[in-house]
């Protein structure tokens, strides 16, 4: 293995380290005899993991189980990540259970904690391989989840409830729709909101970021994490996703004929498109 580039190290310790490593790799493939990490690769990740503690004594600090499993991930192997999602990952709904976060933020923190861990991104590297194994990787894991929902939590206690979002996708003031509205008022009203509170969570959020808040898509972006472009995509996709659920609710209520449901469905559809235009 290369030495480390460390003008103090000398070859005792390096000799010391090289074998303790070695004894760690045998017992990490005994503790996953499913998993191969080759040991040049594994006392790569080992070396580069310890940084500038260099020596023996730190690494008996380090669960060096917990790092062979998490570079056998990192090198795609389907089942170390099967080990990890089956074992580690429950973590989640544990967490999840601390802070009374419901079943939707758990799973969207589950989903989320896969690109942490295995994504690397301009400016920050995957958790798994920023992973140095100082404490166990189910704590690492749980440390991550907890701070996500805890952040999924708080933020929705911040939301708002579905009827400012009714009141922005009212359709009863536009000029097509006063002699349809004037007739089934009632019945259109019931079918956006039905249509509103059969999103899922996130498209009925980012909905009411947009057009209720009038938040950017890069905010939006910052608190969900993720793109500009991405949160500008899950806004299109709310406005087709709404789109359908409205022509759905007013087809099951109304017997009016086809145009007149997709005139409602415009109508609705075209002031997202002006929120997100707006907000672009």
């Amino acid at each position: 293995m290369d030495t480390p580039p460390r003008a103090e190290c000398n070859l005792p310790i390096v000799e010391s380290l090289a074998s303790a490593i070695a004894v760690a790799h045998t017992a990490a493939r005994v503790r996953w005899p499913d998993l191969a990490v080759a040991a040049e690769r594994f006392a790569d990740e080992i070396v580069r993991r310890l940084g500038a503690d260099f020596d023996p004594a730190a690494l008996a600090s380090i669960v060096t189980d917990d790092v062979y499993l998490a570079i056998a991930c990192l090198d795609g192997d389907p089942r170390a990540i099967a080990h990890l999602d089956a074992d580690y990952l429950s973590e989640v709904e544990r967490a999840a259970r601390k802070v009374r976060a419901s079943d939707a933020q758990a799973a969207d923190v589950r989903g989320h904690l896969h690109r942490v861990l295995f994504t690397s991104e301009p400016g920050r590297v995957s958790g798994l391989a920023g992973f140095a194994g100082r404490g166990d990787l189910r704590g690492y894991i749980r440390v991550i989840a907890t701070r996500e929902l805890v952040r999924l939590v708080e933020r929705g206690k911040r939301e708002e409830p579905i009827d400012t979002l009714l009141d922005e996708l009212d359709v009863s003031r536009a000029p097509e729709l006063s002699l349809l509205y004037a007739r089934h008022g009632s019945e259109i009203g019931a079918a956006l909101r039905s249509a509103i509170d059969a999103l899922d969570e996130r498209s009925r959020a980012v909905l009411r970021y947009s057009m209720v808040s009038g938040w950017s898509v890069d905010r939006i972006g910052e608190l969900y994490d993720v793109h500009r472009s991405t949160a500008g995509r899950w806004l299109a996709q709310a406005r087709d996703e709404l789109g359908a659920l409205i022509r759905r609710e007013v087809a099951s209520r109304l017997a009016i004929p086809v145009e007149e449901v997709d005139s409602i469905v415009r109508e609705v559809q075209s002031k997202v498109d002006v929120s997100l235009l707006r907000i672009l």
